[in-house]
């Protein structure tokens, strides 16, 4: 069991530690690319946005519509 803490902590110093050879910022990119579905929105397919932009021309409820000031 010691043997398999000591590999633990033998790894975790070297992805982690300051003398890890990944720099502190690398890891800043991977969080954001595991959370990028997280933090930014999918974009629309052409058909929602299609029926969106019907909905707005034609006032039938299938679109958001915006108040006009």
């Amino acid at each position: 069991m010691t043997q398999y803490l000591d590999t633990t902590t033998n790894v975790i110093s070297a992805l982690f530690g300051p003398t890890s050879g990944i720099p502190w910022w690398a890891w800043l990119i991977v969080i954001a690319a595991v959370f990028w579905k997280v933090a930014v929105k999918e974009p629309k397919t052409v058909t929602e946005r299609d029926n969106e932009m019907l909905g707005e021309m034609f006032g039938d409820g299938s679109g958001k519509k915006k108040k006009k000031k």
